[in-house]
């Protein structure tokens, strides 16, 4: 019966790990390093404390697949439960009927995980569990005197299935409903699609409101707005508030880190991704993670920098876990072996401090590129901007929209409020009878000082927004 209940509640946990935190799990892969180099293991146990890090290092490796890494959480909670059973029944009579005990620890086992990135104090308190079940068992093996517990309902044989289900039970809910946990799995699903370049799943996973509500998720539904050539139809649909909206400033921390490496990645820029690889890594808890690693050996081989991409594919082949993904890799290193690199990436890093006229620079140099194009033009009408709105897209529409038409329907609504005051604008640009309707319909709203109406019915238009 014992076996079994153990076994039952490893499935719960294993499960619960599974279904609640898939992507998590592969974002605490990313965050971590580990390297069988004897360097490696030679910094981490000059330390007690740090030969746990490495302990959590080694297994954190695995975590890159969510069924491995949620089987290993959940087996790091039983191993404890079970070093704890083992101490009851060295030290107690009539054990056996007090089989729920270790059990009552194990809620505070899972909340411990849930803040462990590191997996440090889970080995740790594995650790410690085990040395003081091996001293007890030590102390009791030449004696056969057991304590007796009282009260004596502390030996309810219901107790042994009662009290594991209910501490399973509320472990299983304390995976559910950590409210931190829960967001940061939600962006971490997010950063996956976008590493992934899998848009269409973001703008289909982020509802609406939380779009318009959480800054995060907002970032990733423009990105994928843009990447799909949406951003000039719904950007203000899905709450772009200003032109910061589009990445982070200053970003200072790991989950804005990995979104402007993504946002970056998207634009082509491959200086400021090696720039937001290296602050990933240093902003990492081992100083050197996996994600980062990863990001520039890809970026060094787009730049045919033979030099670079080997030393970082070296790095990750003396992981345990690395060795498809290198080997993948090794024919297109191979072919720019003798190549000389398309961009030495000398000088200061283009990092978009001011986001307008930094992309109106890259607008300036490519302007037959939409997504640039888009970037500023939304940005400069986010931030009510309406006259250098206009200067850009007169620039930009001989490129884009050399007739005049298919202008997406943003731009359509800026150019109709600009046109009360230059109504020749009109003569060059067309402009869709359904907008043509929808503006008629919401300044006649505005003029008879229904505003509140008139901005709900047209929420997501320019209009609403600059009234």
């Amino acid at each position: 019966m014992k076996k079994l209940i153990t076994i039952i509640v490893y499935a719960v946990l294993w499960m619960g790990w599974f279904i609640c935190y898939p992507y998590m799990l592969r974002w605490f892969e990313g965050a971590s390093f580990f390297s069988t180099l004897p360097d490696y293991a030679g910094v981490h146990f000059h330390f007690p404390s740090e030969i746990f890090r490495y302990c959590g290092a080694f297994l954190l490796q695995f975590y890159s697949w969510p069924l491995i890494g949620a089987a290993i959480q959940a087996a790091l909670a039983v191993l404890i439960i079970l070093c704890i059973w083992s101490i009851v029944k060295r030290l107690f009579k009539d054990s056996d009927r007090l089989f729920w005990i270790p059990f009552l620890f194990l809620p505070a086992v899972v909340c411990l995980q849930l803040g462990d990135m590191t997996l440090e104090h889970t080995c740790a308190v594995l650790a410690i569990a085990a040395v003081l079940a091996v001293a007890v068992w030590g102390l009791t093996v030449s004696s056969k005197v057991r304590l007796s517990l009282k009260p004596s309902f502390m030996h309810k044989s219901w107790l042994t299935m009662a009290v594991p289900a209910a501490a399973a039970l509320l472990s299983l809910y304390f995976v559910y409903d950590g409210p931190m946990s829960r967001q940061h799995e939600e962006i971490a699903r997010l950063e996956y699609l976008g590493e992934h370049q899998q848009w269409t799943e973001i703008l289909e996973t982020v509802p609406l409101q939380e779009s318009l509500t959480n800054t995060y998720k907002r970032k990733y539904v423009l990105l994928a707005l843009a990447e799909t050539g949406k951003l000039a139809d719904y950007a203000f649909r899905y709450g772009l508030s200003g032109s910061g909206d589009f990445m982070f400033q200053n970003a200072d921390g790991p989950l804005s880190l990995n979104f402007n490496t993504i946002f970056y990645r998207s634009l082509g820029l491959a200086n400021p991704v090696v720039y937001c690889a290296y602050q990933q890594s240093l902003q990492s808890l081992p100083g050197i993670s996996f994600d980062a690693l990863r990001t520039l050996t890809d970026i060094y081989l787009d730049n045919r920098d033979f030099d670079l991409a080997k030393k970082y594919m070296d790095i990750l082949d003396h992981s345990l876990t690395h060795g498809k993904w290198v080997k993948e890799r090794l024919p297109k290193l191979e072919a720019i072996r003798d190549a000389e690199p398309l961009d030495r990436m000398t000088g200061e890093p283009f990092i978009l401090e001011d986001f307008i006229n930094d992309m109106s620079s890259l607008v300036s140099r490519y302007p037959d590129n939409a997504r640039y194009a888009d970037y500023l033009l939304c940005g400069l009408l986010a931030d009510r901007d309406g006259g250098r709105f206009y200067d850009f897209f007169r620039f930009l529409a001989t490129r884009l929209y050399p007739d005049g038409s298919g202008i997406p329907h943003l731009y359509q609504e800026a150019l109709l409020l600009i046109a009360s005051q230059d109504p020749r604008i009109l003569d060059v640009y067309h402009i869709d009878e359904e907008v043509w309707k929808r503006f008629t319909d919401f300044t006649g709203m505005m003029q008879n000082g229904k505003t509140a109406q008139a901005k709900k019915k047209y929420a997501g238009t320019y209009w609403a927004y600059v009234y």
